[in-house]
């Protein structure tokens, strides 16, 4: 897949191709209809906690097939609730409006609309991606940086959250393309103040002359917009061979923490996985990194620069991303039956 305002290519969406082994590339391989139908959308929403203090909207959506990958290649969000879009260029036309929305596909030539997602933003097996596919082009993996709205200069700044090992699988021993780096987290955060309320969240998919279908999922309820409290900046240890000791203090009411380690030099992706609030260690093993010889290499090299980003949740975000869990409809929402994250400070250095 790879995100273009191109041409439209929703005709995937509907059918499913069989592989064509004729050898002669003019012939259509034959296909069959797909039901719609059979996919769910559903989604959670929560507060989400800045490393300021401010808060904001977190929404974890998913849209599977009943054998838990992804129901399409492309589809149109839109998200609504008790909420103002902020007036900034980002923003398109859902600025000022109770609404974050997708762009529908156009024809080459046309001028698609400009909103939140613009043609490329779909939900996915695991949350919001900038992966709609087009005609043209090879798989990009792609994960929005969050949270939307973000100013130059604001206080709060975007970053890019993704799961690697030892939480999530290796993906650096020659058993996943290059181009993918890491997991989705699910997990999609706005800067807009969020309203107790009824959310609502629906997919538009076009079909190849330009019908529409409409997928909604059940509402979501925010109840309270207390959320989780801010986070404090982590330490970090190195052990001098390629690994770190992530010292740090998850807030009341967390249930879990992603521990997102970051190799920027070699844009590699780490994650540890800590349950619950209070004082917390995450250990990176010091050998997780790419494979050479058949044997990985140092996590971190010793040069390379790195950032530590956690997030802390009460739910089970974890649980229920991918590859891990392969259920069409995973529990999203925790106790509460709410959503909520909060963000820890970015922190970095050199190794």
């Amino acid at each position: 897949m790879q995100n273009s305002p191109k041409a439209v290519a929703a005709v995937a969406l509907l059918t499913a191709l069989a592989g064509c082994t004729s050898g002669q590339s003019g012939v259509e391989p034959a296909f069959q209809s797909v039901n719609l139908n059979t996919n769910k959308l559903q989604f959670a929403v929560g507060v989400a906690t800045f490393a300021d203090g401010s808060t904001g909207l977190n929404v974890v959506p998913t849209f599977r097939q009943p054998n838990g990958l992804s129901a399409t290649l492309l589809n149109t969000p839109l998200l609504s609730g008790p909420f103002v879009v902020p007036a900034v260029a980002s923003a398109g036309s859902d600025a000022g409006t109770g609404t974050i929305s997708g762009s529908p596909q156009v024809q080459p030539g046309q001028t698609p609309a400009v909103t939140t997602f613009n043609q490329s933003g779909g939900v996915f097996s695991s949350g919001f991606a900038p992966e709609n596919s087009t005609t043209s082009g090879s798989a990009n993996f792609n994960v929005y940086a969050t949270p939307f709205y973000t100013v130059s200069g604001g206080a709060v700044r975007s970053s890019t959250y993704r799961g690697g090992p030892p939480a999530y699988p290796q993906v650096r021993n020659g058993q996943f393309p290059a181009a993918f780096v890491g997991f989705p987290q699910g997990f999609t955060s706005f800067i807009v103040t969020p309203g107790v309320g009824t959310y609502s969240l629906s997919v538009g998919i076009q079909d190849g002359n330009g019908a529409t279908t409409t997928i909604a999922a059940a509402p979501a309820t925010l109840g309270s917009i207390a959320g989780l409290a801010a986070s404090t900046a982590p330490t970090a240890t190195k052990d001098g061979s390629g690994g770190l000791t992530v010292s740090f203090t998850a807030p009341a009411g967390t249930t879990e923490s992603l521990v997102d380690i970051v190799d920027r030099s070699a844009n590699a992706y780490y994650t540890v996985l800590t349950t619950g609030a209070g004082p917390q260690t995450a250990v990176l093993p010091a050998n997780l990194g790419p494979f050479s010889g058949g044997a990985p290499t140092a996590s971190i090299a010793t040069g390379d620069t790195f950032s530590i980003r956690i997030v802390n949740l009460d739910y089970p975000g974890f649980e229920s991303g991918v590859p891990q869990n392969t259920q069409q409809s995973p529990t999203l929402a925790g106790p509460s039956g709410q959503a909520d994250i909060s963000y820890a400070p970015v922190v970095g250095g050199t190794y």
